[in-house]
């Protein structure tokens, strides 16, 4: 395995490739989750039917972190019964510094928000994005572009995420008004290009629809 690094705000982390993999992950569909202040954190995720390859690639990638593999479970719509794919880490003290990063107290609630980290430009980098639009990204024929959907957050962590993507990857990326106040982001015709030299390395095969290819 990679050896560790140093990471602004993050302590004990995973392995290089895998610490840049989770955190394009938790900015997409990812979560982590943690009884209390004082317990350690587990990484779930959750995949809908047509994503079974990415879910048993992701699971691979954190086996030596689980205790089960990934499973499939029935859910069950109005009207039709859905097959997704959900894996589940133990809770382990290496994830509760990605949890201290990506969760905040909020006051009004007392529960727990995901957020884009303060930090994320010195955390940006190709596996982050690549992750990130294989779980949020969406290719816009129409137009040449790609969409990366990152609506729960707000206009000013995306607007960071934006910054984030144009500083290190200088690939010139657009906020974009999506609803009312929900925003996404945007990469052109223009950098479409470079971006996908970017992150191709970086995706499953299943994925790369997401960015037009």
């Amino acid at each position: 395995m990679m050896k560790n690094t140093t990471t602004n705000n993050i302590t004990n982390l995973l392995p290089v490739e895998l610490h840049s993999i989770l955190i394009g992950i938790m900015l997409s569909d990812g979560g982590l989750y943690r009884s209390s202040s004082t317990a350690n954190t587990r990484f779930e995720m959750s995949l809908g039917g047509k994503y079974k390859e990415l879910a048993f690639h992701i699971g691979e990638l954190f086996k030596d972190y689980m205790t089960n593999l990934v499973k499939s479970l029935e859910v069950k719509g109005l009207n039709k019964v859905y097959i997704n794919y959900r894996l589940k880490t133990r809770s382990l003290n290496i994830f509760n510094s990605y949890y201290d990063i990506f969760y905040r107290l909020n006051p009004e609630t007392n529960k727990y928000t995901k957020i884009v980290p303060e930090n994320i430009i010195d955390l940006m980098d190709p596996i982050v994005l690549a992750y990130l639009i294989q779980g949020g990204g969406n290719f816009d024929k129409g137009r040449n572009r790609v969409r990366i959907y990152t609506n729960s957050y707000s206009k000013v962590e995306v607007e960071q995420l934006a910054t984030s993507i144009n500083t290190k990857l200088n690939i010139y990326t657009a906020v974009l008004l999506d609803r009312k106040d929900q925003y996404i982001l945007t990469i052109g015709a223009k950098y479409l290009e470079l971006l996908r030299n970017i992150v191709t390395p970086h995706f499953h095969p299943s994925m790369l629809y997401r960015i037009g290819l």
